[in-house]
């Protein structure tokens, strides 16, 4: 079913550099587009004026006048995406008094983020969106494992996408299982650096395990009966003894090898000072005597200590080595209390104050280090450390430096980081700075130095970063314009954005969409909304439910009141809001011979893949051979396995490119 899309206008004001790159997504949805900017703009694509020729309008955003005259009351959407956040707000206030029921985008920046905050649940119908922070995910998963194209959280739980080399024949046990999913796009996109393979969803860890589970050499040791005397160890509990004393000896040594060599040799010399300190204040009382008085050396006294070594002695008899060496074990420990009071103050200041050192890092530790970029850092930090990475940053700025989070590893200095780095890892680097030069030259500076670490680049009006990485070498480019023109129109349509993803140089818009009553997915299946408008459903909650389910099976029916958690780039989106789904390809033929008392299980089957009511199936168990409406592939397949585990013959036919839906 095709749905008209509405025909009022889309106001985007500000027409800058991400207010033209909306413009130029907007123009595939069809839509009559105004536009308002406080000076001529500068265009930067050459069909944007003609675009505009007559629809805009010159002056300031705030003004009703100005708003009135740019078809405000009558847009179905208007897109504030100024530089300017305070002027971006201020006008949000004045469209939602001229018109009550459009969407409002207002774009954000990072201090005015409780304030959107406010305003998105004060005022319904306005989203706020800060395009540096849309980056962070795509941010962190250039810096991540090549083997991982991306990982995002849904409804509380983790997903990873990742390539698979083997065929869609050998994965056909797995995709679109319970667990696995294949990544469907519309037949407009294209993924701008293919895979050799097919790129799968799945949850977090089910991957590993699948390949553990299948691969694994791994037997368990079998359980055998002792046959030896009582007393007496058999051959095999010896074995297993001394594999278990290795293994707990080679995790010593390695756990040594981690310290840095001041720890083994404080500890050495600790428990050599004891031992000497026990054998020669022991006395007529024993090592008991010598314990205590060595303990209370090394703890910083010195009379008590000494009396109880004399005893009722004269001083004048007492040796004189004796007493340099009581008096050599009490300097040594008031230097060890005064330590421990430092380390004690050191952790009330940086509790307390905030006033934190740089935490030693772990020698041969695989390390990433995030260059400036403030608030856009943090997030990335925090995508980053869920997946167990250990971080690393660099603020020049005092003042960013003084607001970063506690426990986080920050230099002041470049420099300084990459000297506390020369024994570990560097895997990766991003450099996010404003000033594209700057990171251009830290950049191409660290490649010489690092060639072995991964480059990451923030730009943030690029608009062939793809390209511009090639030239210099491979360095991964993210340019915050490309990826927040997406999320920004998606969000003009009335979609929620939770996140950007970075998949295969293509970006993919992570949406919670919620079914109302005229929408075009209300009454379609899981697998007709991915194959017919390549949008991918990661998790479902159905109106009558209240948990949500991750990757619902392809012959769920989508209803009125679900709400769902999306994968799909804005071709797919673009599709859903035209009504313009790509029809199935596959028909099932079929012919039941079976007794009467089978048909009912059989009927119920049939109406649950292909929609249809039990009773509008009764027709086709006559024993006479029958074709269904067109499905899709996956459906077909599993309709098939189905009818032929209750012992109905059917086939599938492919159809042709003139078929349908």
């Amino acid at each position: 079913m095709t749905v008209e899309p509405s025909q009022g206008p889309v106001l985007v004001c500000g027409l800058g550099s991400l207010g033209q790159t909306c413009l130029l997504r907007l123009l595939d949805f069809g839509v009559p587009l105004w536009g308002v900017d406080l000076v001529p703009p500068v265009w930067e694509h050459p069909d944007l004026e003609n675009v505009l020729a007559g629809r805009l309008v010159l002056g300031d955003m705030r003004s009703p006048r100005n708003l009135s005259r740019a078809a405000v009351s009558a847009a179905r959407a208007v897109l504030l995406v100024s530089s300017r956040s305070s002027v971006n707000f201020e006008a949000a206030l004045q469209v939602r008094l001229l018109n009550p029921t459009t969407h409002i985008v207002v774009r954000s920046s990072t201090p005015q983020t409780s304030l959107g905050a406010l305003m998105e649940r004060r005022l319904p119908g306005i989203a706020v969106v800060d395009p540096l922070l849309l980056t962070a995910s795509a941010v962190a998963q250039a810096l991540g494992p090549s083997d991982q194209e991306a990982t995002f959280l849904a409804d509380g739980q983790m997903f990873e996408v990742y390539h698979s080399e083997a065929s869609r024949h050998e994965e056909s046990h797995a995709i679109d299982s319970r667990h696995i999913r294949a990544v469907q796009l519309p037949p407009e996109s294209r993924w701008v650096q293919p895979p050799a393979g097919l790129t799968l969803m799945a949850p977090m860890g089910f991957r590993k395990a699948r390949t553990s589970g299948q691969n694994s050499s791994f037997q368990p040791f079998p359980l055998r009966r002792s046959i030896a005397q009582p007393g007496t160890f058999s051959r095999h509990q010896i074995h297993a003894l001394l594999r278990s004393l290795g293994s707990s000896l080679s995790r010593i040594v390695a756990w040594c090898k981690q310290r840095p060599p001041l720890t083994a040799i404080s500890a050495a010399v600790l428990t050599v000072l004891l031992l000497l300190g026990v054998a020669s204040f022991s006395g007529r009382e024993g090592w008991k005597q010598g314990l205590f008085v060595t303990l209370a050396l090394l703890k910083g006294e010195y009379v008590d200590p000494v009396n109880l070594v004399l005893q009722q002695d004269s001083i004048a008899s007492v040796d004189e080595k004796l007493i340099a060496f009581t008096l050599l074990y009490s300097l040594i420990g008031t230097l060890l209390t005064s330590a421990l009071v430092a380390v004690i103050l050191d952790r009330l200041l940086q509790e307390r104050l905030g006033m934190a050192s740089p935490r030693r890092l772990r020698r041969g530790s695989s390390q990433i280090l995030l260059v400036d970029g403030g608030a856009l850092a943090t997030e990335v930090a925090v995508y980053l450390k869920r997946e167990r990475f250990s971080v690393i940053r660099v603020e020049t700025e005092n003042e960013t430096l003084r607001r970063c989070e506690k426990g986080a590893v920050v230099f002041s200095q470049l420099e300084t980081a990459l000297t506390r780095l020369r024994r570990c890892r560097l895997e990766a680097v991003a450099l996010l700075s404003e000033d594209l030069l700057a990171n251009l030259q830290a950049a191409l500076s660290l490649e010489e130095s690092h060639p072995e670490a991964q480059l990451v680049i923030l730009a943030h009006a690029v608009g062939a970063a793809e390209q511009l990485g090639e030239l210099l070498g491979g360095i991964t480019i993210v340019s915050i314009m490309d990826v927040a023109a997406d999320a920004v129109v998606a969000t003009a349509f009335g979609e929620r954005v939770e996140g950007v993803l970075r998949i295969n140089s293509s970006n993919l818009l992570l949406v919670r969409y919620r079914v109302e009553e005229e929408d075009t997915l209300n009454g379609r299946s899981v697998s007709r909304i991915a194959n017919g408008y390549g949008v991918n459903i990661i998790t479902l909650c159905q109106s009558h439910g209240e948990n949500s389910s991750a990757f619902p099976v392809p012959e769920t029916t989508i209803m009125v009141g679900d709400q769902m958690v999306v994968l799909a780039d804005l071709a797919a989106l673009r599709r859903v809001e035209l009504g313009l789904a790509v029809p199935p390809g596959c028909r099932l033929r079929l012919q039941c011979n079976l007794p009467a008392e089978a048909h009912f299980e059989v009927r119920q089957c049939l109406a649950r893949f292909l929609g249809l009511p039990p009773g509008a199936t009764a027709a086709w168990l006559d024993g006479r051979e029958h074709v269904t409406d067109p499905i899709d592939e996956v459906l077909a397949q599993r309709l098939r396995d189905r009818l032929r585990r209750l012992g109905v013959n059917c086939l599938i036919e492919t159809m042709g490119c003139d078929s349908t839906a």
